[in-house]
């Protein structure tokens, strides 16, 4: 088993990861970040002016991984204003 944390941003700023998580490899930490960033979405979309939320994978010393990213863009279409 090896350890990871998961350092959180969402619309509060970003939540420093205070213990590890054990999983059988990567792909397991992995699949659990991406499992994260999508209940993070069900609890609500990034708002102005942020407007992204995501999970940064990190090692057991707690050196990044990966980061995996939900951005939420509107793009207007003709004369209409949002």
């Amino acid at each position: 088993m090896e350890r990871y944390y998961f350092k959180i941003q969402d619309q509060d700023g970003v939540l420093q990861p205070d213990r590890g998580f054990e999983f059988a490899d990567m792909e397991k930490a992995k699949e659990e970040a991406r499992t994260l960033l999508a209940e993070m979405a069900i609890d609500g979309l990034p708002n102005e002016p942020v407007d992204s939320i995501s999970v940064e994978l990190q090692d057991a010393n707690r050196v990044p991984i990966v980061t995996f990213r939900l951005v939420l863009e509107a793009i207007p279409h003709g004369s209409q204003e949002l």
